[in-house]
Formats: C-alpha cells, sequence, structure tokens
C-alpha cells in the first residue's frame, strides 16, 4: 500500500523523517512513522471497517483503566497508534503484573448478563459476529465462535468434511460439558498471546484486541495454548479468580478449539493434528 507522506506531516504538524517497513500484520502493512518529536505505529488496510473496528475496541478497554495504546488518527485503510516501546525493569515480575491487568479486564461484566458484545469485533483478518445470547455461554460459544470459524476453515479447504461433523456435534453438546450456573460474563481480551501484551516501564499495554463478554477461563485457555504464561501468573491470578474444577480437564480442550480454528484458517493444515488432538480429549 502507499503510505501518504503529507497526509501524516499535515497531520501531526511536523516534517516526516521516516516511514520505516516493520511487518505484514494480518490485514496489511505495518510500519513505524518517526517525526522529530515522536514515534508511532501506522497501520494499513485496503478499504473495510477494521480498522476503525479497532478503534472502537481500544477506546472500550481503556474505559476500565486499562492501558491500550493512544489513537492519533484512523480511517478505512489506516489507524495511526503510540508506538510501545518494550523494556525490562529490575525487579518488575511480567507474569504477576500481567495476573493483575487480566485479572481487573476479567472483572468487567455486564448487568444483562450478556454474552458476546454491543457490536460486532474482529479476529486477525477476521469478523466476529456478537449477537448477543443471554444467559446461555455455550449457545454462544458454538453458534457465533467455533461453528462460523470451522465453516470457514471448511470453505477454505483446510478443515476435512468429517472434522467439520464432529465439531458441529460438539457445539451441539456443549452444554452437557459446562456448568453454565457458575459462570459470570466477562471482558475478554479475546486474542492474548504474547505479542498481544507489552510491558514497558510505564504500564502495561494491551494491543490487537477482539473483545467480546464471556467464560473468563476461555481467555486462560488461549494462554495455556500458547505458553503466553506460567505458573507464576495462574497462581496470582487465581488469587483474585479461582479456577473452576473443570477447568484443565474439560474446559481447556474446549476453548482452545477456537483459536486452533483461527490458525487452521490463517495458516493452513498444520494446526489440524492439534485440533484433532483436543476432539480426541472429549472424546468426539
Amino acid at each position: 500500500m502507499q503510505v501518504d507522506k503529507i497526509y501524516f506531516e499535515n497531520l501531526l504538524n511536523e516534517e516526516l523523517l521516516s516511514l520505516d517497513y516493520l511487518t505484514e500484520g494480518q490485514i496489511g502493512p505495518i510500519y513505524t512513522l518517526k517525526i522529530p518529536s515522536n514515534r508511532y505505529l501506522l497501520k494499513t488496510s485496503k478499504p473495510s471497517t477494521h480498522l476503525q473496528t479497532e478503534v472502537r475496541m481500544l477506546k472500550d478497554i481503556k474505559k476500565y483503566d486499562i492501558a491500550v495504546p493512544a489513537v492519533y488518527d484512523s480511517s478505512e485503510s489506516h489507524l495511526l497508534i503510540e508506538f510501545i516501546e518494550e523494556s525490562r525493569v529490575s525487579g518488575y515480575d511480567q507474569e504477576i503484573e500481567a495476573a493483575k491487568v487480566l485479572s481487573s479486564l476479567h472483572s468487567v461484566t455486564n448487568d444483562s448478563r450478556m454474552y458476546g458484545y454491543w457490536y460486532d469485533t474482529t479476529i486477525g483478518p477476521f469478523e466476529q459476529k456478537n449477537e448477543q445470547t443471554q444467559y446461555n455461554w455455550t449457545l454462544f460459544l458454538g453458534q457465533m465462535r467455533i461453528m462460523p470459524m470451522a465453516k470457514i476453515c471448511f470453505d477454505k479447504g483446510h478443515l476435512p468434511k468429517g472434522m467439520l461433523g464432529r465439531v458441529e456435534k460438539l457445539c451441539r453438546d456443549l452444554y452437557k460439558y459446562i456448568d453454565m450456573s457458575q459462570i459470570t460474563p466477562s471482558l475478554l481480551h479475546g486474542d492474548l498471546w504474547s505479542g498481544n501484551i507489552l510491558f514497558n516501564i510505564k504500564s502495561v499495554f494491551l494491543i490487537d484486541p477482539a473483545i467480546y463478554f464471556g467464560d473468563r477461563e476461555m481467555e486462560l485457555a488461549f494462554i495455556f495454548l500458547f505458553d503466553t504464561f506460567g505458573e507464576t501468573f495462574f497462581r496470582h491470578y487465581s488469587e483474585v479468580h479461582p479456577l473452576s474444577k473443570e477447568f484443565h480437564e474439560t474446559k481447556v480442550p474446549i476453548y482452545q478449539i477456537y483459536p486452533l480454528l483461527v490458525h487452521v484458517a490463517i495458516y493452513g493444515e498444520s494446526y489440524l493434528p492439534a485440533l484433532e488432538k483436543r476432539l480426541k480429549q472429549l472424546k468426539v
């Protein structure tokens, strides 16, 4: 994508010293933009609502005094945000600080006990539908998360028909696996791997959100999947939100199916063995 340098010079009212390609994001190239007084992160994409949805999600998280990058400008094809310079501080335990931030995020609920969100959000390059299914977490998880992503995988030719059928059967029976009476809707980041939580001397920052209200242990299963954090994190987190008895044996394999399907949809069949392992654990 061609970046309009003059636009950003006029916006920031300073000379643009450099515009450097950083990496390829899920929806387009990402750059660092430098002016004499500051440095920014510039995300770009083909025209869509994707980046403006990201702005809404960042602002919603910020309402609860959780640090996110400041937003400076956005459009259908770009998002200019604060560049977070990561740093290590002596005596600072990242896992403890992450546990504080996520236990705080997961303490946010809503008065109507709604699962989902007030608008559709995104994860990676995909839209997340957030039709509100009050009181019924397993219905939301099956109909709004797992099955739509499984169908995307199937349509891309990455998910065999037989495996699609097994995933569909699991979704029909989710209520048999999970005790919904013990679950309260919690605000989730939704895509919490190590690249989406940044640490520096100022704070712990959450980036690239995929928010919705769900079982907070959905987030923890995602953390387990990619070894984002270890024992220290879980010990401090569980002081605020104790883990359910069914977490390790039942919820972890169920809740890892959605992020695994997202990875199948993006990266292809290399993630199918991990998906097969979870289905076998659940005897599906």
